[in-house]
C-alpha cells in the first residue's frame, strides 16, 4: 500500500532539501511576497513561467531568471516554471510551520519570563540562576516581538536584583565574620594588657618605692584603664 502524500501542516520525517531551496534567495523572497499580497499558488506558478523582468514587482513579468540558473537547478524544473504543488509544500514547510514553531516558542518564552519575573528565587543555587539568565538571554536574542522582549527583560531585571541581593548578603555575612574575628583579637589584646598592668602594679606595690601608694595605683587603674581596685597581698 502506497503512502499518502503529506498534507499541509504535516512535518517531514526526514529534513531533506526541497527543490525550491535550490533557487536563489531572491526567488524565495519573491514567492513569499507574492503569497503575502494574496496571489494564489496557480497565479504564482504562472508568473514564474513569464520572461524575467527585474522590475517584476511593479511592472509585471516573471520573477525567476531562468537564464542565470545553473544546469543542475534547471534540471529540477524542466518546464521552466514552479509547480503550484511544489510552491505550496515549500511555503508550508519553510514559512508557515517555522512561523508557527517560532510563535509557540515565543509564547512559551513569555510564560517562562513572566514566571521568573513573578517568582521569588532568593537562596537559589547560582547554577540555577545562571541557567535562567542564559535562557532569558536566548529569548531576547531569538524573539523579536516587543511583548516577549519586554517580559524577558523584566525577568532579567528581577534576576539581576536577586543576584545583587544575594551578593550583598554574602558580603554582609563576610563582614560579620570579619568583625567577630576582630572583636576576638581586641578582647585578647585587652586581656593581655590587663595582665601586664596587673603585673606592673603588683610589682610596684611589692617594691614599696614610696612614690605611689596602693590608693594611687588603684586610682590610676580605675581612671586610666577602667580596671577594678588591686587586692594587696599580705607580705
Amino acid at each position: 500500500m502506497s503512502k499518502s502524500r503529506p498534507k499541509t501542516g504535516d512535518k517531514r520525517r526526514v529534513n531533506l532539501p526541497l527543490k525550491i531551496d535550490r533557487l536563489p534567495i531572491e526567488v524565495r523572497e519573491a514567492i513569499k511576497y507574492l503569497k503575502n499580497i494574496g496571489k494564489t499558488w496557480q497565479e504564482i506558478e504562472e508568473l514564474s513561467s513569464l520572461p524575467f523582468n527585474k522590475k517584476w514587482s511593479t511592472a509585471g513579468g516573471g520573477f525567476v531568471n531562468w537564464d542565470d540558473l545553473p544546469t543542475s537547478v534547471l534540471e529540477l524544473f524542466p518546464e521552466m516554471r514552479l509547480p503550484h504543488s511544489n510552491l505550496h509544500r515549500w511555503f508550508d514547510l519553510r514559512v508557515e510551520q517555522i512561523t508557527a514553531e517560532v510563535m509557540a516558542r515565543s509564547a512559551q518564552a513569555r510564560e517562562i519570563a513572566t514566571s521568573f519575573a513573578k517568582s521569588i528565587v532568593k537562596g537559589a543555587d547560582n547554577a540555577v540562576v545562571n541557567a535562567a539568565r542564559d535562557q532569558l538571554m536566548s529569548i531576547l536574542a531569538e524573539d523579536a516581538t516587543p511583548k516577549a522582549r519586554a517580559a524577558a527583560a523584566k525577568a532579567l531585571i528581577a534576576l539581576a536584583e536577586v543576584m545583587q541581593g544575594a551578593r550583598a548578603n554574602d558580603i554582609k555575612e563576610r563582614r560579620v565574620g570579619v568583625d567577630e574575628r576582630r572583636i576576638k583579637v581586641l578582647e585578647e589584646r585587652e586581656r593581655l594588657a590587663r595582665e601586664r598592668v596587673d603585673q606592673a602594679t603588683k610589682s610596684a606595690v611589692k617594691k614599696g618605692t614610696g612614690q605611689f601608694s596602693i590608693e594611687d595605683i588603684n586610682m590610676l587603674r580605675e581612671r586610666t584603664f577602667g580596671l577594678p581596685p588591686l587586692a594587696v597581698e599580705n607580705a
